[in-house]
């Protein structure tokens, strides 16, 4: 039909005005509600299917379930119906900032990418509409950055949830079926295997390694190609391309990156949780912006993304079992390409039925670079498919965001600027002390240098979602002092707690922040002037200093720790003083131990020192009433860390000894 055909008409209260895409399966206009006077989106039909019953009544079916998912990052349905013509529609939700493909895009003419916290707070919320999703039973089977859409105030919202189901019905989760978009599928897919929501982790996987990257992990001049490297080869690791990454972030994309589903996070309330801890351990090791969605005209929340070399891959050695699924995939691609050519000019998906038998595969591919959405994104964007990995030097994070240029061949990233992965050789004299786990079960560790009877110990992130700038110091502390053993004097032991709190949720300078599994704020927990119910940034909140002192595994594993190293002095990081702050623990009206070491770390640190008194269960203050030094230090501010003058303080304690 032609689109301008539906121009101006009603359709039940709806009042056509816009013609904005066609994809493989129906048109998508911009309408009114003459009744609630809001603009929405309609799906129509296209004809062609409209006339088959069966898949009518797959639409509409889907098109309820759907409608049932109550979710702020899924794309609301209003209402179905049919046009005078007997097409079957969908009213949906209207969003009108564009696609994840549009800023993917514009963001890559600018030579830029996103920061990694930005990214990461992307991918979660979209990860809570896949969880409600997958516990709906639906598999979204072709998530990609062009079912991503904006809303004006940045919020992400998925679309097309459903839609595979609709256009396979049963068949999707049998033998033989192969439907997606090539370069977002996953190794189960383009087997033509069964399918369950472990394979929209793995595609949401390869959109959280593009916006980290500003490349995909697989690229190739022909679809065939990519398929073939998603099923057996590796993508380059993240950590080759930004080395500003935390280990964690790494690890959590490898992990939704895995071949093999039982690798990978096994649902997507998993992932949610791994996302918090990237979050946390991100918000330390460079920029984090302040606001945890996205901002679609924002260029000063991006990172340069300096021009890189290229990198040609050896492929990896086949074997026959290799050659023969490439084959095959072959075939039905040239089938898929013979059969359907007609239909090309349409976009959007194309499913074509192979009758050579059960184990054959059917490729229904759905173009990325092509406009199928239900909103206002009518820019078609051109494939930047590339045959070569292209890995960008390393950008370094700074909270200006200016542009950074390439650094020449001779000249390394000094490493402070990035916490080590895990993995890097340590020191001889480095040690890691396991002390704890947390409520929500994640190891607490203590990394120690020397061996000098002088003890300092440093704790990150005692609130690390509330200051994820508190984990910042203390990574940069170890990556500092791994890489710089000799500023150690053989009379002093250096003790780093990188967090302490690895439960709690990333927030920044919000009192969600604060709290492990168990809903405990770590710093209300100590034995002194302890509550129950204690105040948590000037508002009581029950149960957040514990059912007693020390009832939480954290401050038990500390506790025990401190009392058999007895540190000489022990620094504690939150956040926020304007300035900068050091305060020493004091159990009562003044400090015992703490004053003369918090001004040292102060002068160095070139931070103002004053008591504060009254906070309940402080473990500054506990540690001071033990005859242990402790001073906190009050970041200026929740998400950075201030390096550069907390470790002039640093050096300035250990001089002390």
């Amino acid at each position: 039909m032609n689109t301008k055909k539906l121009l101006g008409l009603q359709v039940d209260h709806y009042k056509i005005t816009d013609h904005i895409a066609r994809g493989g399966m129906a048109d998508v206009y911009k309408a009114e509600d003459i009744d609630l006077h809001r603009p929405v989106a309609l799906k129509i039909l296209l004809d062609m299917l409209a006339q088959d019953e069966q898949f009518v009544k797959r639409f509409q079916r889907e098109a309820l379930t759907v409608a049932k998912l109550d979710h702020p990052n899924i794309v609301q349905i209003y209402s179905t119906g049919l046009t005078p013509f007997g097409q079957p529609y969908l009213a949906m939700q209207y969003v009108d900032g564009g696609s994840l493909r549009d800023l993917l895009r514009r963001w890559k003419d600018q030579g830029k990418v996103a920061p990694a916290a930005q990214s990461l707070a992307i991918i979660r919320q979209l990860a809570g509409a896949l969880d409600v999703a997958h516990r709906a039973n639906i598999v979204h089977r072709d998530l990609k950055p062009s079912n991503v859409l904006i809303r004006s105030d940045g919020t992400p919202v998925l679309v097309d949830l459903g839609i595979a189901a609709i256009t396979g019905g049963d068949k999707l989760t049998q033998t033989g079926s192969l439907m997606g978009t090539p370069h977002y599928m996953s190794p189960e897919q383009i087997r033509g295997v069964k399918v369950d929501g472990r394979s929209d982790l793995y595609s949401l996987g390869v959109i959280l390694y593009e916006l980290l990257a500003g490349i995909r992990p697989f690229e190739a001049d022909e679809s065939i190609a990519i398929l073939h490297k998603h099923v057996y080869e590796a993508p380059v690791p993240l950590g080759h391309i930004r080395r500003d990454l935390t280990p964690q972030t790494q690890k959590l994309v490898a992990t939704c990156l895995e071949k093999d589903p039982d690798q990978r996070y096994q649902t997507a309330a998993e992932l949610i949780t791994a996302i918090d801890r990237a979050l946390a351990a991100e918000g330390t090791g460079g920029y984090v912006p302040r606001t945890t969605v996205l901002l679609p005209g924002g260029e000063d929340e991006l990172l340069s993304q300096p021009h890189g070399k290229t990198v040609v891959l050896e492929p990896e050695k086949s074997g026959r079992s290799r050659w023969v699924l490439t084959a095959v995939l072959v075939v039905a691609l040239l089938i898929f390409i013979l059969g359907a050519s007609w239909f090309i000019g349409q976009g959007g998906e194309i499913t074509v039925s192979s009758s050579a038998g059960p184990n054959s595969i059917t490729p229904t591919f759905s173009g990325e670079d092509e406009v199928e959405t239900a909103v206002d994104s009518t820019s078609k964007v051109e494939s930047d498919s590339s045959s070569q990995q292209t890995t960008p030097d390393p950008p370094t994070a700074t909270p200006e965001m200016t542009a950074i240029p390439t650094l020449p061949p001779t000249q390394t990233p000094l490493p402070t600027n990035t916490p080590l992965p895990t993995e890097i050789p340590t020191p001889e004299f480095a040690s890691v002390e396991k002390i704890a786990e947390s409520a929500g079960g994640i190891p607490i560790e203590v990394i120690r240098f020397g061996s000098g009877d002088n003890k300092i110990l440093l704790v990150g992130g005692i609130s690390s979602g509330y200051s994820p700038g508190s984990v910042s110091v203390a990574q940069r502390t170890v990556a500092y002092f791994k890489e710089n053993p000799q500023e150690i004097p053989d009379s002093v032991t250096l003790f780093v707690i990188e967090n302490f709190n690895p439960d709690s949720i990333y927030d920044p300078g919000k009192r969600n922040g604060r709290f492990n599994a168990n809903g405990v704020d770590l710093n209300r927990n100590w034995d002194c002037d302890w509550v129950r119910n204690a105040y948590v940034l000037g508002e009581v909140r029950a149960n957040s200093g514990g059912s007693e002192p020390f009832s939480e595994p954290e401050v038990q594993g500390l506790r025990d720790f401190v009392l058999r190293e007895q540190p000489d002095a022990t620094i504690i990081w939150s956040a926020r003083s304007q300035n900068g702050l050091v305060s020493p623990g004091l159990c009562g009206n003044r400090s015992l131990v703490s004053t003369s070491v918090a001004n040292t770390f102060g002068i160095g640190a070139g931070y103002e020192v004053l008591e504060l008194k009254g906070t309940q269960g402080d473990i500054s203050n506990w540690l001071d009433q033990q005859g242990l030094p402790a001073f906190f230090v009050l970041l200026p501010d929740y998400a950075n860390s201030d390096w550069n003058n907390n470790l002039a303080g640093i050096k300035a304690v250990i001089g002390r000894f």
